[in-house]
């Protein structure tokens, strides 16, 4: 990855797709992993009982715990936790219920009816209702309110009916394909707690009162966040004691401080993996997880600024960036280029349109073409008095630098100036939301349904959605809106593959590359399920997992 990642919904972050099995089969062949929908076996002995602690790794600290509020995928692992949501999505991609029991689609697509159990409640003992649910949606839905990853799957609703305590009725204006995938975004949060207060600054959002099998203990900033066991959950118990989520950034520090057991699992990089986690005492301790998910990495051009408003400026930096070199060398030739916004291996994804080559001749003459030349003999392109000379936003990731570097080179001998700018993730996160940036590194992580409107349609750019580099381009906001409303899978399908072509004509991004993950996790963890979603973004997901308390070890 480059770069932190972000996620588009509460849940996962991806899309209902299926994985490409014989793509992670050669992807993954001698290379000492598991990578099945299976879960590892068990050693022997092993079996679930109450107690215990683990350490996950989180790489950036979180700025909230409000699920209404939240945006990273850092946010989201410590949140699957301690709220339940609706409806979910089981290891086979299929719908479930949570705090839900069952529901009902009408006919017409326009009512979706969701009738609560009778016998859940919140951490603090008050029970959950439908008020609940409707509060949740009325903050999503506030203007004033930053939900950013979750209003746009929401443009269609007419309003939220609670016609009892347990029921909740979704009122679409029209029949909208993803409803389902919008409602299994929901995790509803307490209406008797951030009911009173700004909702904003509420001190829930760093002590939050949940509804999921762990509730939260306690918040250090920078350091960790610990949730633990909720004896009282309405649902099947957790075996762990506790969790711990212990921030660390860098990549480095982290690998070292999983081989010393202070934590229990992270993602490592493609050179971790392959040369400083293959010794025997490493392999002995730790069962090595290799898989694909539904995510891309990308260059985030902001549209609206003096060099990245043209089309043709923002291919010529697609062109400048040499993406092949970049899976050679660092992935090893287990990345997969991207052309476009959908899964790779997807249904949406058009595979007829190939990712642009490595071409800085033409790179240089569509510079040329937009105006941008060396006017003024220094070196440096410039355009009515202003240097063509960026700043590009990474975090404490050395394969960001690497992204960043690569490409700065490369722009330095078409006399394009790159400055690299290296934030901490909170603070990254920020510019990101409120589009204080020029460019910047990151990665998709996608939902279970191929909508990509809250991303880039012109209409959710920030603070109403994750439109964050102003992409505008009326032909995609058009299509966008006749893929919400087309049910057929296949006349669906053409429609995201003309979103998908028009994108690689009109660029939003530099699309770069999937990525296999990579996880090591302790092999005193047992009930390690990976899933077309992974390890975790899934129901139950890492709910259960459980140790035998005799292996656990002391922790901070």
């Amino acid at each position: 990855m480059p770069d932190h990642r972000r996620t588009r919904h509460t849940m996962t972050t991806l899309r209902a797709l299926a994985l490409a099995t014989a793509l992670c089969a050669a992807a993954t062949a001698g290379c000492g992993n598991r990578s099945s929908d299976r879960a590892a076996p068990a050693a022997e002995g092993a079996r679930p009982a109450p107690g215990g602690t683990i350490v996950r790794r989180i790489e950036a600290d979180c700025k909230t715990l409000n699920w209404v509020l939240f945006t990273t995928t850092y946010e989201n692992e410590v949140l699957s936790y301690l709220y339940d949501k609706l409806i979910d999505l089981d290891r086979n991609l299929e719908y479930v219920p949570v705090l839900a029991k069952d529901w009902e689609i009408s006919d017409d697509h326009l009512r979706i009816t969701i009738h609560l159990r009778d016998d859940i409640h919140w951490h603090d003992g008050v029970p959950i209702t439908s008020h609940d649910v409707k509060f949740t949606m009325d903050r999503v839905m506030d203007p004033l309110v930053p939900a950013i990853n979750k209003r746009g799957y929401f443009t269609r609703l007419d309003h939220v009916e609670t016609p009892d305590s347990h029921t909740v009725v979704f009122v679409w204006k029209e029949p909208y394909a993803p409803a389902m995938a919008a409602i299994q975004q929901i995790a509803p949060i307490p209406e008797h707690v951030y009911g009173k207060g700004d909702f904003l600054t509420h001190p829930a959002n760093r002590a939050p009162v949940g509804s999921g099998p762990f509730r939260f203990e306690k918040w250090k900033t920078g350091q960790y966040i610990s949730i633990v066991r909720y004896d009282d959950y309405h649902g099947q118990k957790a075996w762990l004691d506790r969790i711990i989520f212990r921030v660390i950034e860098d990549n480095a520090v982290a690998l070292s401080a999983l081989r010393a057991g202070e934590i229990d699992e992270m993602r490592v990089t493609q050179i971790q993996w392959e040369r400083q986690t293959n010794d025997p005492d490493f392999e002995s301790r730790f069962e090595k997880y290799y898989y694909y998910m539904p995510s891309y990495n990308y260059i985030g051009w902001n549209n609206r600024s003096v060099w990245f408003r043209d089309r043709r400026v923002r291919l010529a930096m697609t062109l400048l960036f040499d993406r092949e070199s970049i899976n050679k060398k660092i992935y090893s030739g287990f990345a997969k280029l991207v052309s476009g916004p959908f899964y790779v291996n997807s249904w949406a994804y058009d595979k007829s349109v190939k990712p642009h080559p490595y071409d800085p001749r033409r790179a240089a003459k569509l510079l040329d073409e937009a105006g941008w030349t060396d006017h003024d003999g220094d070196g440096i392109r410039d355009r009515d008095g202003v240097k063509f000379e960026f700043e590009l936003l990474i975090t404490a990731s050395n394969i960001a630098q690497q992204f960043a570097q690569l490409l700065q080179e490369s722009c330095r001998k078409v006399g394009v100036v790159v400055r690299i700018r290296q934030l901490e993730g909170a603070t990254f996160f920020d510019r990101i939301d409120s589009g204080q940036f020029d460019a910047c590194a990151l990665a998709w992580q996608l939902d279970p349904d191929p909508d990509v409107y809250d991303t880039f349609h012109s209409s959710m750019v920030p603070p109403k959605g994750l439109n964050h580099v102003f992409y505008s381009n009326a032909r995609v906001d058009s299509l966008l809106e006749a893929g919400r409303r087309e049910f057929d899978r296949e006349r669906r399908a053409s429609i995201y593959h003309a979103i998908h072509r028009e994108m690689h004509r009109d660029p939003p991004y530099t699309f770069v590359n999937t990525v296999p993950e990579k996880r090591p996790i302790s092999r005193r963890i047992h009930g390690v399920v990976i899933s077309p979603l992974g390890p975790f973004d899934f129901y139950p997901g890492a709910r259960y997992w459980y140790i035998n308390t005799g292996q656990d070890v002391a922790r901070p």
